[in-house]
């Protein structure tokens, strides 16, 4: 009988920390950054950038229906860096262009 407690015991509580874990995840989900430019859809460039103008042309593509300008691009050992400019010159996000992956975040 006691055994039989504690195993329900151990269901319960498993049922209840998969549930908080699988809720943390969809918060996770919506998060605003690590996207991808979407002339190579949603899943990746799946591609390697190798200079710093294709870094600038994938963030130009991506930034197309916004209002910002993309500045100065940086080139670092794994990745590019850029600077988002608004229309005022003003700095309002800096963003990384993975070499290996294509891959856009932000990091300011």
């Amino acid at each position: 009988m006691k055994n039989f407690f504690l195993v329900i015991s151990f269901l319960i509580a498993s049922i209840f920390l998969f549930y908080s874990h699988a809720d943390a995840m969809n918060g996770w989900w919506e998060g605003p950054y690590g996207d991808y430019c979407p002339m190579w859809g949603s899943y990746g460039a799946r591609k390697i950038v190798k200079t710093a103008k294709e870094a600038k042309k994938i963030l130009q593509e991506y930034f197309k229906n916004e209002p910002v300008v993309i500045g100065n691009t940086k080139e670092r050992e794994y990745f590019f860096e850029a600077d988002i400019k608004d229309k005022n010159n003003n700095l309002i996000d800096v963003v990384i262009v993975d070499k290996r992956t294509g891959r856009i975040r932000s990091i300011y």
